[in-house]
């Protein structure tokens, strides 16, 4: 009887969450191995804050093409992955810069 209870269980969860032990891979993991990717990092001023990482990078990965942002509150910066194909560099700085945070790559020295 437990067997069958755990059995049934089993196939309940598979058939409410999918059945990830089939596809150890999600979806948007996949979509991502086929864009071309690059990374930028931009030096953001006027961040007063911890709380302005959350405005910054979801102003950022509201852009286009931007798969994630991280930002550096210590740091003053934001590391952005992206599609080149459907973003550009200053659209994502643009996205910053309009809600009060200017950005600009960061050059390396």
């Amino acid at each position: 009887m437990k067997k069958l209870i755990t059995v049934s269980i089993l196939l309940s969860s598979m058939l409410m969450f999918g059945n990830t032990l089939a596809m150890p891979h999600s979806e948007a993991t996949s979509n991502v191995a086929t864009q071309e990717v690059a990374t930028k990092v931009f030096s953001i001023e006027k961040m007063t804050s911890k709380m302005c990482n959350i405005t910054i990078r979801k102003a950022m990965e509201k852009v286009d093409g931007v798969v994630k942002a991280t930002v550096d509150y210590d740091e003053k910066t934001a590391t952005v992955l992206f599609d080149p194909n459907k973003a550009s560099i200053e659209a994502i700085a643009l996205a910053s810069t309009n809600i009060g945070y200017p950005a600009k790559v960061k050059t390396t020295k």
